[in-house]
Formats: structure tokens, sequence, C-alpha cells
């Protein structure tokens, strides 16, 4: 069972990492295919796309294959993509590898979650939570090894440290043998803060309207986090005149801050709301990444991005578990449909700051991406409103 356990947080510590790839070579990538950062946002967008097209393969994929076969298939899939980017291939074929990419990251994410689902029954949240935080030292330490790659002259070898860790995945998943009847319940069980109960819907158009309210709040939320993935140190770099292994380091105090929250996440909820927690954790970025904005130095933007990255640490996790809670019942329908919407957000996103990158000024990119904070703040405070007002409808004789 450890065997597995640890393989499962290796997958998503892959998965971290694969993420931030992008973003922690974008400008070496531009300068080597001379062309534009529309080009990089293009780049993303092909990632994500991957990505979409990777969850219903593997979900395909789940029901005939055995879970150590297709754990292996994915991680073999990486270490394929990433082998083939370090050789700085010809433009074209570097976006097919991109997408290649993308199938991988989605089928081992998607499979890992799944099988947990099924295996942990009795600590589903404990194992997503401890995935998560893998996931996030994996975009955390990536960004490390690139800077010092970059300031080595070697940046082209960045790919092949993921490389190197699928590798080893696919080799090692053959390995592991684990029932998927198997149920642990050794860790204690933590209870969330009581919220209020979910309202009645008297008809489907108020519930779907509720739902797509949330999926807009996700969509706006993914598009912002993927875009600072792909382009904070971008931004930092051609806006700030920041040095390329400094520029980096942004995205390392990003995803740094970003574990962070996610360890004092489990905690938290113990004490507050979700939407209470929602709700402080979006303002809180609204302010912060304003901070980045007027900062008069590299370490004071340094600091508001540690700010940020605490305050946007669990609000996808916890906003799928609050929808989760406002349709009882409907919770395949409900998670599906978030991270569908998840992967069309970092997708179109990205393609959109890259592009802006180009026409626009630094100050405008980052004033672009503060509205699509504000815009994410506005939808929430009206799921807010929506609910509260179908519970007094419901109350009234």
């Amino acid at each position: 069972m450890r065997k597995y356990e640890w393989a499962s947080y290796l997958m998503y510590f892959l998965g971290g990492m694969t993420t931030v790839l992008l973003g922690s070579i974008m400008p070496q990538l531009i300068t080597y295919y001379h062309t534009s950062y529309t080009t990089g946002g293009v780049l993303a967008l092909l990632a994500s796309l991957g990505f979409i097209a990777g969850v219903p393969i593997t979900t395909f994929l789940m029901n005939r294959l055995s879970y150590r076969f297709l754990l292996a298939l994915a991680a073999g899939t990486v270490a394929i993509a990433q082998i083939a980017v370090s050789l700085l291939l010809p433009l074209p074929l570097l976006g097919l590898l991109i997408i290649l990419n993308g199938l991988g990251a989605a089928s081992l994410e998607t499979a890992v979650a799944s099988y947990n689902m099924e295996i942990f029954k009795g600590r589903r949240a404990i194992m997503m939570s401890r995935l998560e935080v893998a996931f996030g030292l994996g975009a955390l330490i990536l960004p490390s090894f690139a800077s010092l790659f970059i300031k080595l002259g070697l940046w082209s070898m960045t790919p092949l440290l993921i490389a190197m860790i699928a590798l080893f995945l696919m080799f090692f998943w053959p390995t592991i043998k684990i029932s998927t009847e198997h149920q642990s319940t050794s860790d204690a069980v933590h209870v969330d803060a009581i919220t209020a109960d979910p309202p009645k819907f008297i008809t489907n158009r108020s519930r779907y309207l509720v739902l797509l309210f949330f999926l807009v709040s996700i969509l706006l939320y993914v598009g912002v986090e993927g875009s600072l993935n792909t382009f904070l140190p971008t931004l930092f770099e051609v806006g700030m005149k920041t040095k390329p292994y400094l520029a980096t380091i942004s995205t390392t105090i990003f995803w740094g801050s970003i574990v962070i929250g996610r360890l004092l996440i489990s905690r938290i909820v113990q004490k507050i709301r979700y939407e209470q927690y929602i709700l402080i954790s979006m303002l809180l970025g609204a302010v912060f990444f304003l901070f980045i904005i007027i900062a008069p130095t590299l370490l004071l933007a340094f600091l508001a991005i540690f700010g940020l990255g605490i305050s946007l640490s669990a609000i996808y996790s916890i906003i799928m578990v609050f929808a989760n809670h406002t349709f009882p019942g409907k919770e395949r329908l409900v998670t599906s449909s978030i991270t569908a919407f998840a992967g069309i957000g970092s997708a179109v996103f990205p393609a959109i700051i890259g592009y802006a990158i180009d026409h626009l000024t630094t100050h405008q990119v980052f004033g672009l991406i503060l509205l699509f904070i504000l815009c994410m703040i506005i939808v929430f405070i009206t799921i807010l409103v929506t609910l509260s007002l179908l519970r007094k409808n419901t109350r009234l004789p």
C-alpha cells in the first residue's frame, strides 16, 4: 500500500512539473525559435487542449486496461514527449510534442485521482490533499532547476529532469500490486466547518443558473492561474527588465506559497465555512495582485507574489467542494463539469495573455489579469446572493 501511495504522490509531483515547464523556459523558447509571445500563448493552448483530450481518453482506457499498465503508459508518454522537447525540434513538431505531453499529464492525474477515489473510500479528502501538495511541490521545484539551467546556459536540459522521473515511474508501476477494494482509515478524520444547508431549487432553471455561475468562476480562476504559470517569469523579464534566472524565481515563489497554503487548508476549513474561505481568498488575491503591479522594487513584488499564492492556493478545490455541497446527489455532473471548464480556462486565457503581451504594455497586461480576478469575485458574490435569495424564498409561507 505504501508503495502505491508514494508512487501516486510522485505522479502528481510529475504533473506539477509538467504544468510549469512552459512558463519556466518560455522566454528562452521564444528567443530560440525567433517567434512571438502570441506563439507562446498558442503553445500553452496546445498543452491545455492535449490535457482536455486526455481526460475522456483516460476514462475510456480505465475500463479496458489494468491500473498498472495505464499509469506506466501515462508516465511513458510524458517521458517521450519531454525527451523530444529537449532536442529543440522544429516549431511545428514542438507543438505536437506539447499536445502529447498534455495527453500524458491528463492521463496520470485523472487515473491516479480516480483510483484513489476507489481505494481510499474512508479518507478521500486526506489523500487528495496530499496529492495536491505533491503537485504543488513539483510546480515549485521545477522552476528552481530551470533557473539554474538558464544561468548555466543549459536551459534545454530542463525537460530531461522531468523525463528522468517519468521513466522511473514507467518502470516502477508494473512492480506495484494492490486491490482496488482496499480501504484505509488509519488517518484521523477531520471535520469541515458547518456550512449552510444546500438550497431547495424550485425550478431547473435556477439550479442550472447557479451551476453556470460556479462554472464561470472556475473558468476565470483556472484561467488566471494558468496565465501566471505560463507568463509570470516573462512579465517580470520583459516588463521589469529582470534577469532571466531571477524572473524564473517568481514562479518558484508563487508555487512555494501555494504549497504552504495547501498544507494549511485542512485546518482552516475546520474553522470557517467554504463560502467564507473562498470569498476572503479571492479578495486577498486581488489585493496582492494589485501590490505586484505597483511594487517599486523586485523584492516587494516577490513578497506580493508570495501573498498571492497563499490566497489562491485552495480556491479551486474548495469551490469544487462547495459546488458539490450545493448540489447534493449531482456529484458526477458537478465534478465533470467543473473539470471541463477548468480545462477550457487553462486553454483560452494563456492564449489571450500571450497575445496581449505582444500588443500591450506590461502594466496593461497586469491590469487585464486583475480584471479577470475582479470578474471572478463578482461572479462568486452573485452565487452567494442567489443562494441566499433561494433559501429565503423556500422559507416563505
